[in-house]
């Protein structure tokens, strides 16, 4: 049976376990996009700590504007390749492995069809460099407010050309960019999405909309399916330990052959292994956790080993993990 701590292939790679690092800002970036000692230090830390799988912060693929100082990591240019490939080699050397988000702002989604076209080209780009830089994969998000989540949107897509309309008009950039990667670079790059799977909102993204784009995504190309959910504070939704398993379920029955991350206050490691063990989810996700808590993968493995174990000790242990 599958545990929180087994390993998991996928295409070529070989995860150690089932905890991922989701792509939380770090504020660790810099306005030149390179990836700077603090940075590297945050993403060495986790990985040597134990996580399984690392999915970056988005990394932009075209320059920002000359007037926008706003720091962010870059991998439009192939100067950010050497520093790049050292923090991957140092991540893979800990064994863990790492997923590269490119996205790019929402202010993108206003272009036009012919710079559509040029923005494709600069995420296969982007992903090329991912290559070479020797990731394990690229992550496109369909989530977090960015060009790509924007456009799939009903809510916030307000476009009436090919780009807009319904859900087939809404994906098309989406599509043209996991295909066009599968073209160029075939399947020596894992492909993920991130996908929105509920936006809680009159007019905005719905399960049933979610479980189109994962079927339609897979088609295209994607081999992994991260499943979100709008997580704004003024958003009215209980949010208990495991309230996203759900969304992330229903996802996982309709692309049964690909494997599923989950999210959703995970925290607890016995929520965390059973989402696994029942077969929810194939990966937990855990963004605000790590970010506070870079041993939270040890002090887990540590709770879960301790057989048996009163409940009044299960609680101080889990204590440790979100307060150290």
């Amino acid at each position: 049976m599958a545990h929180l701590f087994s390993p998991l292939p996928i295409d070529r790679i070989k995860l150690p376990n089932r905890i991922v690092m989701g792509p939380s800002v770090s504020g660790l970036a810099s306005s030149d996009g390179f990836i700077n000692d603090d940075l590297r230090r945050y993403y060495l830390r986790r990985a040597r700590r134990g996580v399984g799988l690392i999915i970056t912060e988005a990394v932009r693929v075209i320059p920002p504007s000359p007037e926008n100082t706003r720091a962010h990591i870059g991998l439009y240019s192939d100067a950010f390749v050497p520093q790049f490939h050292q923090l991957v080699k140092e991540i893979h050397a800990s064994g863990a492995r790492l997923m590269i988000t490119l996205d790019e702002p929402a202010d993108a989604a206003c272009r036009n069809a012919q710079e559509f076209a040029l923005l494709v080209e600069e995420f296969i780009s982007a992903a090329w460099r991912a290559l070479a830089i020797e990731s394990d994969g690229v992550m496109f998000s369909v989530a977090d407010g960015g060009v790509l989540h924007t456009l799939a949107s009903p809510l916030l897509n307000q476009r009436f050309d090919a780009y807009g309309g319904d859900i087939h008009g809404r994906l098309r950039l989406p599509l043209e960019i996991i295909e066009g990667v599968r073209t160029w670079l075939g399947e020596r790059l894992l492909v993920g999405v991130r996908l929105l799977a509920e936006e809680f909102a009159p007019g905005g993204m719905s399960l049933h909309d979610a479980r189109v784009i994962a079927k339609r995504v897979v088609a295209a190309g994607a081999r992994l399916i991260d499943v979100a959910a709008d997580c704004r504070p003024d958003v009215p939704v209980a949010r208990f330990p495991g309230w996203c398993m759900p969304l992330a379920e229903s996802i996982k029955r309709v692309v049964p052959d690909v494997p599923i991350i989950g999210a959703g206050a995970m925290g607890d490691p016995y929520v965390a292994d059973s989402a696994v063990r029942d077969g929810s989810v194939d990966l937990v996700m855990l963004e605000e956790t790590l970010r506070l808590n870079p041993d939270w993968p040890n002090l887990a493995r540590s709770v879960l080993a301790t057989q048996p174990i009163e409940i009044e000790q299960a609680d101080t242990l889990i204590k440790e993990v979100f307060e150290d």
